[in-house]
Order: C-alpha cells, then sequence, then structure tokens
C-alpha cells in the first residue's frame, strides 16, 4: 500500500520538477533574449535536439521489439500540437506581449489556462465541480494576480492593453487545447515518439525565421553565455521539462496537469532572486502561499477522475 501511495505521487513530483525547470529557464530566457532573436532562439531550440530525440526513439522502440507505427489522425494531430505549441504558444505569447505586459501575461496568456481546461473538461463530463475545485481555482488565480501586481508594471486591464490582452486569451485557450489533445496521444503511444514528432513539427514550423533572421556573422556574435542560455532551453528546460510533463500529464489528466501552471510565477520569481538577483517583495510572498494552497486543495481532490478509456500498457511500461 505504502509502495502505490509513493508511485502515485511521481506524477505531482513530476509537474513540481517542470516548473523548477521552467521558472529557472525564465531567467536563461531573459538572459538569453540580450543577445538572441526570439525566433531564432526558439527555432534552434527546438532544431537542436530533433537528432537526439529521434536516436533515443529508435533505440527506445529497437529494444523493446517494437515497430514505430502511428494512426494516420494521431499523426496529424501530434504534429498540429507541435506548431501549435511552436507558433501558437510560444510566438503567439511573445508577440502578445508587445502589446500588453509581462504581469498581464502571466495571468491572461497562462493563469486562465487551468480555468478554460476544467471548462472544456466539464463540458466532456471529465469533472465535476466540488468545493476543492471551486475555492482552489479561484485561490490560485487570485494569487497569481498578488504576486504580479506590485510594481508599476503590475497586473492591469485597459485600453492601451485590451490587443494584447485578447491574444493573451486566446493563448490560454491553445494551451488548454494542447492538454486536453496530448492527454489523448499519451494514453496510446509512448512518450519518445510523440516528443520528437512534435519537435520536429516544432522546428519546421520555425525553419523559415531561422533562415530569414540569422546568418554565420549573427552566430558568431553570440557570447558563450548566449550559447549556454540555448543549451539550458534546448536540453532540459525543453527536451527533459516536456518529456516529464507528458509523462505526468498522462497519469493526472489535463485538468490536474494544468493546475500545477500556477507554480510558475512562484518558480519563476525564486530563479530571478538567485540568478538575476531580483528583489521577492511581500505580495510575491502572500501570493506563493496562496498557489502553494491552492495547489494542494486541487491535488487532494480524490473525486476528479478524468476519464481515461484508452489507457493501456504502453501507458504503464514508460
Amino acid at each position: 500500500m505504502n509502495a502505490d501511495r509513493l508511485r502515485s505521487f511521481y506524477p505531482h513530483a513530476g509537474f513540481v520538477l517542470v516548473y523548477i525547470l521552467w521558472g529557472i529557464n525564465l531567467a536563461s530566457l531573459k538572459i538569453g533574449g540580450r543577445e538572441w532573436d526570439s525566433l531564432v532562439f526558439n527555432g534552434l531550440r527546438f532544431a537542436s535536439m530533433i537528432p537526439m530525440l529521434w536516436v533515443y526513439t529508435y533505440f527506445y522502440y529497437r529494444s523493446r521489439s517494437l515497430k514505430i507505427q502511428i494512426a494516420g489522425r494521431d499523426l496529424l494531430l501530434i504534429c498540429g500540437l507541435g506548431i501549435l505549441n511552436a507558433i501558437g504558444m510560444e510566438a503567439l505569447l511573445q508577440y502578445a506581449l508587445q502589446f500588453s505586459n509581462s504581469a498581464n501575461g502571466a495571468v491572461l496568456g497562462r493563469g486562465f489556462m487551468p480555468v478554460i481546461t476544467v471548462l472544456f473538461a466539464l463540458i466532456a463530463g471529465q469533472v465535476r465541480l466540488t468545493w476543492r475545485i471551486l475555492i482552489g481555482i479561484p485561490l490560485a488565480l487570485c494569487s497569481v494576480i498578488i504576486i504580479v501586481s506590485g510594481g508599476v508594471d503590475g497586473f492591469h486591464l485597459g485600453g492601451e492593453t485590451f490587443k494584447g490582452d485578447i491574444l493573451l486569451l486566446m493563448r490560454s485557450v491553445m494551451g488548454a487545447i494542447y492538454l486536453i489533445g496530448m492527454n489523448r496521444l499519451v494514453l496510446r503511444y509512448p512518450l519518445p515518439l510523440l516528443i520528437s514528432l512534435e519537435m520536429t513539427a516544432g522546428a519546421l514550423s520555425l525553419l523559415p525565421f531561422v533562415l530569414l533572421r540569422a546568418d554565420a556573422a549573427y552566430y558568431a556574435a553570440i557570447s558563450s553565455t548566449g550559447w549556454i542560455s540555448l543549451i539550458y532551453t534546448s536540453l532540459l528546460a525543453t527536451a527533459l521539462g516536456f518529456s516529464i510533463h507528458n509523462w505526468s500529464l498522462a497519469k493526472l489528466g489535463p485538468f490536474k496537469s494544468s493546475a500545477y501552471g500556477y507554480l510558475l510565477p512562484v518558480t519563476a520569481a525564486i530563479a530571478g532572486f538567485i540568478f538575476l538577483h531580483e528583489s521577492i517583495s511581500l505580495y510575491q510572498c502572500l501570493g506563493g502561499v496562496g498557489v502553494l494552497a491552492a495547489m494542494y486543495l486541487v491535488q487532494r481532490d480524490r473525486s476528479q477522475k478524468v476519464k481515461q478509456t484508452l489507457l493501456s500498457e504502453q501507458t504503464a511500461k514508460l
């Protein structure tokens, strides 16, 4: 019984690790962003992982005497999710922030994703509302608003940010769609194949930007710090982060998985304090406590059993 309880804790620990990696990655992106064009950076980030991912996928299948195969409809879905992730989420976030601010991005671009996900799940009959969810999700959202509300660039709505805010909300909708679509696939296929296909589709969608915006002189001007930022983002934040994320997603389902997104402002603030010597305000401390309390409520809600009728032996092997 104790062993079963310990195993059930693994996907939760996986999401905590993911958002630690992604929180550090925000600091890394700030450092790398001083030198890199964002679209070139993300294009190289996706493309640099493709050889490693496909080599690993090949040996994964070979060691298990499996054939690499995927249904045509699912192939279109995973490629679509890869493009959605690379352009519809990453690039849209970058573009939307040109018309809004980072605080609004944290609330509208990420904070609303669990809210939208639970609405989709309710419509699909995958979850039912309980008192823990009714308290936990609003508490988490309000806590994120508290975290990002301090200072002159805190969270606020108005005509000057309206265009960017609408785009940020679209990004949250796309994030919910990504979670639900990927949840369907991780129950059918091994993660190495899905990650390889997703990153390949994302890299191909960003390839034109890399070719048009960068040349040999551009790369030569990048310092060693800039390259270290790219390596961290590619290997740890993206390859390792998305692998753990999607493995944990298969165990918890899209709703509980999306709720962990509220940890990002907390881990990002801690990473900024450690690596960028940024200060941590009382707002951030209070908001962080609220986020952790909300996570406890949502993840303790044992009644939320997402329907996973496609769960197979493949999932157990991962």
